[in-house]
């Protein structure tokens, strides 16, 4: 009898540590259990629908002021300072002729200037003293204003054999060399002001058909040897004449050139702007928005839906959606769907409304996300 009962009591025993086992916190909680059973749901916030279009276009830098120098008069090059990307100030020389020939011929017309003047002066004399006749006085006064006229010409050669600068810039091209006979009106160097600088992009002729340049606005640039800074520009000119390959208008931006940076002609650019919807009262409304591509799917039906996912975690809602035309960053949603929701953009088709989901955390992947 005293050996069944310490059996018994031996049997007591381990069942008890048996549920000491089972009820030891290191068991896992009921709370942790149901939540390895919520599906993580990747998703997007719907965003309202602005009355206007942020369009995003390509662009290259060219000078604001640009020209091409050159001499008026023929000769050969004695000085030249171009050297291309150097600094110039407006009236400096930028290259000089031989003036030799030239200053000769200005000295000759200017003595012949002289004596006309003498007889000039004489004959007039005599002219109101009656000693000479009218016609003398005439032949007189023809002859020294062609002497003056002829030496303003020889003054004004002498002077065009100096190529100045006609404003602040810089030198973008030389494109002879010292010593060269020069023909008058032949390219010497390429002077460009980049204190100001355009930005030349290519619109659409939709664009420029509703509206043109006054649809654009908030225009902002960033260079891309900049970097990620954005600036303030406005439309200077735009050209009525399509590209024959493109079909494309060319729109001119102006703005004035960062400071801490040096920006030439030829970089390239991306130009931000806001494009005024055509026809906003017909085709807009407040409670439109903007979802992704991928967070619609096609029902049975033929119409469209969306999952609409709790911020926490609960139940997927299936909505039906009116949906709009694609945007480069979406597609527009025109009813069924309110700004601030958020809808799931994977696996649609694997959803269902009895399914407890919670939308994924940024970076993360499978069940841990």
């Amino acid at each position: 009898m005293t050996k069944n009962r310490y059996i018994i009591l031996g049997a007591v025993a381990v069942l008890g540590l048996i549920a000491i086992r089972v009820c030891s916190p290191t068991s896992p909680k009921a709370e942790d259990r149901n939540e390895s059973l919520v599906r993580p749901i990747p998703t997007a916030v719907a965003q309202p629908l602005a009355a206007v279009l942020v369009r995003e276009f390509p662009g290259r830098v060219r000078a604001t002021r640009r020209v091409n120098l050159a001499f008026s008069v023929n000769g050969q090059l004695k000085e030249l300072n171009a050297l291309e990307g150097r600094k110039v100030k407006k009236g400096e020389v930028i290259a000089r002729l031989d003036d030799r020939d030239y200053r000769n011929s200005f000295d000759a017309a200017k003595a012949s200037y002289a004596d006309a003047k003498r007889n000039f002066d004489r004959t007039k004399v005599l002219r109101e003293k009656k000693v000479v006749p009218e016609a003398d006085f005439d032949s007189a006064t023809a002859a020294y204003d062609m002497a003056k006229a002829d030496m303003k010409i020889r003054e004004k050669a002498l002077e065009d054999t100096v190529l100045l600068a006609p404003f602040d810039g810089i030198i973008a091209t030389r494109l002879v060399e010292n010593h060269e006979h020069i023909q008058a009106k032949q390219t010497i160097v390429s002077i460009q002001d980049i204190s100001c600088i355009e930005v030349i992009l290519q619109v659409p002729e939709r664009l420029v058909a509703h509206g043109g340049a006054k649809s654009l606005s908030n225009i902002n640039v960033r260079l891309d040897a900049d970097g990620g800074r954005w600036f303030k520009a406005s439309v200077q000119e735009f050209s009525v004449q399509a590209d024959p390959v493109t079909r494309t208008y060319e729109l001119i931006l102006s703005m004035d050139a960062p400071k801490d940076i040096s920006i030439f002609p030829g970089m390239t650019a991306n130009v931000k702007a806001e494009v005024i919807r055509h026809n906003p009262v017909k085709d807009w409304n407040a409670s439109m928005t903007i979802v992704p591509a991928n967070a619609v799917a096609t029902g049975d039906d033929g119409g469209f839906y969306v999952w609409v996912i709790e911020e926490k975690e609960g139940h997927p809602k299936r909505a039906k959606v009116e949906v709009g035309a694609p945007r480069d960053n979406g597609i527009e949603i025109r009813s069924g769907l309110k700004a601030g929701d958020r809808v799931a953009i994977a696996g649609l088709n694997s959803l269902d409304e009895t399914m407890l989901v919670r939308p994924m955390r940024d970076g993360g992947e499978g069940l841990d996300g």
